[in-house]
């Protein structure tokens, strides 16, 4: 149970750079709701609005790449320290923006540490996990982003704006600090030869470091050293031949996992999460949620939701496993996202009486929250950290960062310009096809080591 508690407490120290994403991703929420009833110090045009909020995606795209390379160069601890760095700057360009120049650049640089985020952190909590909470603990990955993000939605209706960005620019500095006390990763210490130094992180990681005279003799702990020889045995054969770009789509099982993690990162977006986090404060109707239960209540309930919901999955990851999660996921979003498309179609529709249908929206927007939860807001970074080999696990990190932020990106930059029902129906079949696309074609990894993984991977039909 310790090694279970140090196991947890290094993935939500590693990944609090997530509760930042999650800051950054709730924060237009509030904001614009701000800008709309003109309590901000200053306004934007609805362009300019659009850009604010798109301009982090593009960042995403900008840094897995370089920070694939600094994480196998330097290791995943340095690399969460540049990327507190990143996050600091951007918090402090908020704080003293006082037009739309500064926030496209504090957007931008958000943008930059998410995808240096999205791309270390899923390695991270696959490296340092055992087999069997491995899906739990990648789990830790959205909680900490939904976290964040119901920081935003719960905080930023009742201070300025001002006030949001400084409170919220208190979360690197306390980052920094608890990414001191956790060790590096042993897998990535392996790769690097430094195999005294793998067997001290597992010995923190698994609770059964005894003191410092013991530490420095490898091999006292037959436990631990069991389970090191069987990561070691499997980073030297994958290490075995340099990981290139290639090698993505250049083996059976690569290709495989390629298409399954980058289409489910792509679906994931196009399901309507990113437009629903920035738009649906200034977009759902001021009645329909319940008495006194507004728009700016329904963000609200929407993160805590989010949170609550990813609690769920936490176990049930590992239970049922990750295919059944996603089916139940992506079914359930299709019919909640077509029943939003069909209230926004017919609140356009001239003399029509919608009044009675005000509901709709209030109850996909909690429902969808449940079931993104649920299943593919977790799932494709679980699959991430378990499908690929050390030697391109790094690069497969990054093109699915890439994924999620082109897609995310599209969706948020369109959404202003595009009739709300016709938005919620391309979310509707976004989750319909990826229905089928994770019934015949994504794998259950359920209880399965890497060395398993990877036959499976291979395996001739």
């Amino acid at each position: 149970m310790a090694g279970l508690f140090r196991q947890v407490f290094a993935g939500m120290a590693g990944g609090l750079c997530l509760l930042i994403v999650g800051c950054w991703l709730g924060w237009p929420s509030p904001w614009l709701r701000k800008l709309q009833q003109g309590e901000a110090n200053f306004n934007l045009t609805k362009e300019e609005r659009s850009w604010v909020v798109a301009l982090m995606d593009f960042g995403n795209v900008l840094s897995p790449i370089p920070t694939g390379y600094m994480m196998d160069a330097c290791g995943r601890k340095p690399t969460f320290f540049a990327t507190a760095v990143v996050f600091q700057v951007s918090w402090l360009l908020a704080v003293y923006a006082n037009g739309p120049t500064l926030l496209y650049v504090a957007r931008l640089l958000a943008g930059i540490g998410k995808g240096m985020g999205f791309t270390v952190v899923p390695m991270y909590l696959a490296e340092i996990a055992e087999v069997k909470v491995r899906g739990a603990l990648s789990a830790i990955f959205t909680f900490l982003l939904f976290s964040g993000t119901l920081l935003e939605l719960v905080i930023g209706p009742y201070v300025s704006y001002n006030t949001l960005n400084v409170i919220s620019s208190t979360i690197p500095v306390l980052f920094c600090v608890l990414v001191v006390l956790i060790p590096e990763s042993p897998y990535f210490l392996l790769m690097k030869n430094r195999r005294q130094a793998a067997y001290r992180s597992f010995c923190w990681l698994r609770n059964h470091y005894k003191g410092k005279q013991q530490a420095q003799s490898v091999g006292h702990d037959a436990v631990i050293e069991t389970e090191l020889e069987k990561m070691d045995a499997q980073v030297q054969k994958e290490m075995a031949s340099r990981g290139d770009w290639s090698d993505l789509v250049g083996s059976r099982g690569t290709r495989r996992a390629t298409l399954a993690v980058m289409s489910l990162c792509a679906m994931q977006r196009f399901g309507g999460i990113s437009c629903m986090l920035a738009y649906t404060s200034t977009t759902l109707p001021e009645t329909g949620g319940g008495p006194g239960l507004g728009p700016e209540a329904y963000m609200m309930i929407f993160g805590l939701v989010l949170v609550l919901a990813n609690f769920i999955c936490m176990p049930l990851i590992d239970w049922l496993g990750r295919k059944p999660l996603l089916i139940i996921s992506t079914i359930v979003s299709t019919v909640v996202q077509a029943a939003s498309a069909y209230f926004y179609y017919v609140r356009q529709v001239p003399d029509y009486d919608y009044s009675g249908l005000t509901w709709i929206p209030y109850a996909g927007l909690v429902l969808f929250a449940v079931a993104y939860s649920l299943g593919i807001g977790v799932v494709p970074n679980t699959l991430l950290g378990e499908l690929f080999p050390a030697n391109v696990k790094s690069k497969a990190a990054a093109v699915a960062t890439i994924f999620f932020a082109i897609a995310s990106f599209s969706v948020n930059k369109v959404y202003p310009s595009v009739p709300n029902y016709t938005m919620f129906a391309f979310f509707a079949l976004t989750n319909f096809i990826a229905t089928l696309f994770t019934w015949f074609y994504v794998i259950e990894t359920k209880g399965k080591s890497f060395s398993e993984i990877q036959q499976l991977l291979n395996k001739q039909k």
